[in-house]
């Protein structure tokens, strides 16, 4: 039977894996629904039942996040009062990329982090820092990354920024989006030697900027920046990087420095249970999201109302957190920073929390 295709966003679609994607969606909920009364059961016994629960030392803690649609647990969590309700006085500080934190995270700025998988392997493969994974934060779904050109751009697909050595805006070199854009450099026979990146002192909302007055071809965005470049600005979607081995490809995570993880477990133990809360809301409540990223990222409700979000899982799946490293080390052949000579094991920077962890696929 042939296949059937319909146009979105500016990218096709094939109906069969749509439909699968949309079936996938549907069992989350079922599943995310199953888990309410046990999530909700346990913010309601730590609060009714104080004395069985380590109150948190220190009790306010600062994290720095970029502010996108990655995080959306995170704000839903705070705007919602689930730290609150945990005894936390959460301080969330906006950041322009996954590799600035790090520095405050090392200068002691910052308790926990929320950015990209890739800035913070490569950091901790360096032995630069001893991180730990404390909670996976976001699942990347269709139209949530691309690359976005003006509408009277002539360029029509990877290929034809790899031949013309084009130059594509990232928010910071060494990141997510330069092993996103390699991988799909790579899936049309291209390289990143055959393109040029470039980063913007501020972040995503100057590579908007910089798209505008055409000193770059192509920018790579995150939602909600992308559903910004298109409405703000016309701009259209070159390609979804969402697809083939990268499709629900893991984007962003919560961590901290090992010490400070291993020695305030009350803290981390109540911040992930609200954390958890936060992320069962932002998967499966629209609405919450949207309120929260108009809030802590400034985007205008047409845009929070029509941009797609990512997935929010519950728990930590090694096995697809796994996958990062391993596209990483593939990224090695085409001059995306890293010289590994084997996949980094994320196993080795998880810190296994309670409930917060699932090590086999299916258990």
């Amino acid at each position: 039977m042939g296949m059937s295709w319909v146009r979105s966003r500016g990218c096709s679609i094939n109906l069969y894996t749509y439909g699968k994607r949309v079936m996938k969606r549907f069992r989350r909920v079922i599943w995310c629904l199953a888990v309410v009364v046990s999530v909700a059961g346990l913010a309601a016994c730590a609060r009714g039942n104080a004395a069985q629960v380590q109150r948190p030392n220190p009790s306010t803690v600062t994290l720095y996040a970029v502010p996108t649609a990655d995080a959306a647990g995170l704000y839903v969590a705070y705007d919602k009062g689930f730290f609150r309700d945990q005894g936390l006085n959460v301080k969330i500080v906006p950041t322009k990329g996954g590799e600035d934190t790090l520095g405050v995270l090392k200068s002691g700025k910052a308790d926990f982090v929320e950015g990209n998988y890739v800035s913070f392997i490569q950091f901790q493969a360096a032995h630069q820092l001893n991180l730990r994974i404390i909670a996976d934060s976001s699942l990347m779904q269709a139209g949530n990354q691309a690359l976005y050109v003006m509408p009277n751009s002539p360029y029509r697909t990877v290929s034809d920024l790899a031949n013309a050595h084009a130059t594509i805006g990232v928010n910071t070199l060494h990141n997510i989006g330069q092993v996103l854009i390699g991988s799909a450099l790579q899936s049309a026979g291209k390289s990143l030697n055959d393109v040029h990146l470039t980063a913007p002192s501020t972040g995503f909302p100057g590579e908007l900027a910089e798209l505008k007055s055409g000193q770059i071809s192509a920018a790579w965005l995150p939602e909600p920046f992308g559903t910004m470049a298109q409405q703000q600005l016309g701009a259209r979607m070159l390609t979804d990087l969402d697809q083939g081995g990268l499709q629900n490809f893991p984007i962003g995570c919560v961590l901290g420095d090992q010490k400070w993880i291993q020695g305030h477990p009350a803290t981390v133990a109540a911040f992930l249970r609200a954390y958890k809360q936060g992320q069962l809301v932002a998967d499966t409540n629209r609405t919450a999201v949207q309120a929260s990223l108009e809030k802590h990222t400034g985007v205008p409700p047409l845009i929070a109302d029509t941009m797609t979000l990512d997935n929010y899982p519950l728990y930590m799946d090694i096995s697809e957190m796994q996958r990062v490293p391993d596209v990483m080390f593939n990224a090695r052949a085409m001059n995306a920073g890293y010289s590994y000579k084997a996949p980094y094991q994320i196993s080795t920077m998880i810190q296994p929390e309670p409930g917060m962890v699932r090590r086999n696929p299916g258990g």
